[in-house]
């Protein structure tokens, strides 16, 4: 099966306006031949299991308060590109209903985190125009103590462990969490960090976006999780698509989430 999506190249004519709504956020171009305008508006209240949009020709003025940018150009491209990508700081998933991992057992979690959307002309296709949440979720903070930990941002999820329960959803990608309990003790899953910042973005010819397999390891003693990002995409993602490399490549950034996991 095949799903429409919304990310990809969109051709435009000089004074050409272009409408898209996404699950109460609204884009709209113009491309004149010096300039492209970027201009949003984002509903007050937008909801994490909306997932329609649409696209349309208009000239029509976004409701107010909308953001108009500009960008100035010795000539502008008859090409624009929209791209998803993950969010840019972790993501904190808390599973709606209780989760635990018995000892000497493992298992993956299917768990999914809201996207991002990137604006790009041909010219630059690496350095956006814009790079904004479809759907903003609120902001957490995570951590062992107030001060030690990091702000993130929260999103809830069921934590299925069969990926055809988790339907295609066109703002979230899917990140497969494979999890060896190797203690003595039941493991609690309470709250998962999720670091977004360090994963690519792929597609898959579905119409689903995933992101490299967390592997988790739980020993006992209280000692960290071993934490590690599978160099290839879960066998259920078939063939996909790079869509936007991960925003952060410091490994030091990647060792200091093994203390901060699990929560």
């Amino acid at each position: 099966m095949t799903t429409q999506v919304w990310w990809g190249e969109y051709p435009f004519t000089v004074e050409q306006t272009r409408r898209w709504n996404f699950a109460g956020l609204d884009l709209q171009l113009k491309r004149n031949a010096q300039e492209w305008h970027v201009e949003t508006y984002r509903h007050p209240h937008q909801n994490e299991d909306a997932h329609d949009w649409s696209i349309s020709d208009t000239n029509l003025l976004l409701p107010e308060p909308s953001v108009l940018q500009r960008y100035i150009f010795n000539q502008t491209g008859d090409k624009i590109i929209l791209s998803p990508a993950l969010a840019d700081r972790s993501v904190v998933i808390k599973p709606i209903d209780p989760l635990f991992i018995p000892a000497n057992q493992a298992v993956t979690l299917f768990v999914s985190t809201p996207v991002w959307m990137r604006v790009s002309t041909t010219q630059a296709v690496d350095k956006p125009l814009i790079d904004i949440p479809i759907i903003r979720p609120t902001d957490t903070w995570f951590g062992s103590s107030p001060i030690r930990g990091e702000i993130c941002y929260a999103t809830k999820v069921f934590g299925r462990i069969e990926l055809a329960q988790l339907p295609i959803r066109a703002f979230r990608a899917v990140t497969p969490v494979y999890i060896e309990n190797h203690g003595s003790q039941t493991m609690p899953i309470e709250r998962i960090n999720i670091p977004t910042a360090l994963l690519p973005l792929y597609s898959a010819t579905d119409g689903r976006l995933w992101t490299p397999t967390l592997a988790v390891e739980l020993t006992n003693n209280g000692r960290a999780p071993k934490l590690r990002i599978d160099n290839r995409l879960h066998s259920q993602a078939g063939v996909a698509t790079l869509q936007s490399t991960a925003r952060v490549a410091n490994p030091d950034n990647f060792v200091g989430l093994f203390e901060h996991f699990f929560d």
